[in-house]
């Protein structure tokens, strides 16, 4: 991948970026491969145990692997396919999926995390829905739950670690873009239209609701105080994906839909205390368990 460090006379750190024309060339390569099909206004990037979404596309369809798109890389903890973009239609719209996304943790550079959502929008996509797998630390969210991500905390963006650091590029946004509404209202409106319609979801109980979500970059799960703490930040749920590529979109004017699905919750209650437990092991007592 052509990835530069570049050293201007007004930054103080070498900077990573990836030249424009990279951007444009992996575009123009994913073009050519359409071979004539309709470019897709709608993006879905699918989250882990969701990749075989693209498996339910109808129309004619086209799948083009990462390997062969210049400056797409592959993702290390997939094991059941290989990263692809997959077009194809759903009830006659044109869309697109982006299967097997990288991480951060895998040691990618956030440009390099971020660098499909660019192309995409290269094409003329004008609407991202964003799919993943979250770890719920609200007391009132339980395994199978799905949230709609409303906003976000991003502990790595506000410490530096942002994907839009470095120069801009006037073509896929503006230099100092707002955040604020990154979640589309109108987008997470729809969905819940849809699911109170949904006779079928209703029946089984799946629960819907509105959730913030924190971003950390794994691949280390957060410990019971950090968890106690990001949910004192208005935390509902934690994720190591997602945020880079809301950012990268918002930046780029894309309309954003994010769907979370909670495959997991943190421990919840305090942790016992040493000290008591030695105690009442001392005495003789029946001893607290750690949950």
């Amino acid at each position: 991948m052509d990835i530069k460090i570049e050293e201007q006379c007004l930054s103080p750190r070498p900077v990573e970026t990836i030249p424009h024309s990279v951007y444009e060339s992996a575009a123009a390569h994913v073009k050519r491969q359409l071979h004539g099909i309709d470019l897709p206004r709608v993006a879905l990037l699918c989250g882990k145990g969701l990749q075989g979404t693209f498996d339910k596309l109808e129309g004619s369809i086209v799948s083009i692997p990462f390997t062969e798109i210049p400056g797409f890389v592959s993702s290390t903890v997939m094991t059941t396919t290989t990263g692809r973009l997959v077009f194809g239609e759903v009830s006659g719209s044109n869309v697109v999926c982006i299967v097997g996304r990288c991480h951060y943790y895998e040691g990618y550079s956030m440009k390099q995390v971020t660098f499909p959502i660019r192309v995409l929008s290269l094409l003329g996509v004008k609407t991202l829905i964003v799919t993943s797998a979250v770890s719920g630390i609200a007391p009132d969210l339980d395994l199978g739950d799905i949230v709609v991500v409303n906003d976000h905390i991003s502990i790595p963006t506000l410490a530096g670690l942002n994907p839009l650091i470095g120069p801009n590029m006037a073509q896929l946004g503006p230099r100092l873009p707002s955040m604020y509404n990154s979640y589309t209202f109108a987008l997470r409106k729809l969905a819940f239209m849809v699911f109170l319609g949904a006779e079928d979801l209703q029946k089984k109980g799946v629960r819907l609701r509105e959730a913030v979500m924190c971003f950390t970059t794994g691949p280390s799960s957060e410990t019971r105080a950090e968890c106690l703490a990001l949910r004192s930040l208005g935390a509902d749920v934690l994720g190591t994906s997602t945020v880079p590529e809301v950012i990268v979109a918002h930046h780029a004017g894309l309309e954003v839909l994010c769907l979370g699905l909670v495959t997991s919750v943190v421990a919840r209650g305090a942790e016992p205390s040493a000290e008591d437990a030695a105690r009442a092991a001392l005495a003789g007592t029946p001893q607290p368990r750690p949950q």
